[in-house]
């Protein structure tokens, strides 16, 4: 048929958050377009060049066809139910586009180093929390961000979620586990002590493997991000299409403490 196993890579019902990434090329310029899914709550989140473009809460087994548009020029992603399997799939101009971690398969080699030397208790928003200094190296230009561990579990989440149904879920680390306040004083020196390592563990198995380094989310979170002026950003929620012009003022951030867009169920202590 017109849609391959790749292109739509189907996930079984009920595996919580699914993530799918498609590279839209539109004339000389590179789009990432995707599409979370809550297959339990049945949220469903897109985001194009890393900015929530639409969301909506379906019920469990609903098939749903989201229309976008990028310039003057149109796609549609596609989801669908074969029986307990969810399928996705991204046409733009009426071309499936590739998925990145199903369908890519040749990758730009990139020489990520990465450090967290320190952890630091700091008071935000009137209240105590831990904050973790990453220090990420790529071709010799060292960024430093500055992390929660909620922010870890969350990228952890999405990542995950883009591996779904992927035969190398089962190789990627697991982020250190959540801890419970009531038995655990979390900005213990000894406790901070030890997530610190074993977060950077986590962050440097992760390095190794090049599906991971090359996904958008790890990209973001990782990075420095340059946002684009929204001005000119529109929805019509009734026909569910979705305008983003090209060409807007881009701004460059200073890596916020949760650099990837939040769903409501992803929470962590």
């Amino acid at each position: 048929g017109t849609w391959s196993r790749v292109t739509r890579s189907g996930i079984v019902m009920g595996s919580t958050i699914t993530s799918r990434s498609w590279k839209i090329q539109n004339g000389t310029k590179t789009h990432v377009l995707q599409l979370r899914h809550n297959n339990v709550s049945g949220r469903r989140q897109m985001v194009l060049d890393g900015r929530e473009i639409w969301n909506s809460l379906k019920v469990l087994d609903s098939a749903e066809t989201i229309k976008y548009h990028i310039g003057n020029k149109s796609g549609v992603v596609i989801i669908g139910v074969d029986y307990f399997t969810f399928t996705y799939e991204c046409r733009f101009e009426g071309k499936a586009m590739p998925e990145m971690t199903f369908d890519i398969m040749n990758y730009e080699e990139k020489n990520y180093k990465c450090s967290i030397p320190s952890v630091s208790v700091e008071r935000i928003k009137g209240k105590n929390v831990a904050v973790f200094r990453v220090e990420m190296t790529l071709d010799g230009k060292t960024q430093v961000l500055r992390k929660r561990y909620r922010d870890f579990y969350s990228f952890d989440t999405y990542l995950r979620g883009a591996f779904d149904g992927h035969h190398l879920l089962s190789n990627l680390p697991k982020v250190p586990p959540k801890q419970i306040p009531l038995f655990t004083d979390h900005f213990a020196p000894k406790f901070l002590e030890e997530r610190r390592i074993a977060l950077q563990a986590y962050v440097r198995k992760l390095l190794l493997i090049p599906k991971v380094v090359n996904n958008p989310d790890f990209q973001r979170f990782f990075s420095k991000q340059k946002r684009k002026d929204t001005r000119n950003h529109n929805a019509d929620s009734k026909s569910n299409k979705f305008q983003d012009g090209e060409g807007e003022v881009e701004i460059e951030e200073e890596p916020s403490l949760m650099a990837v867009p939040l769903m409501p169920e992803v929470k962590a202590l």
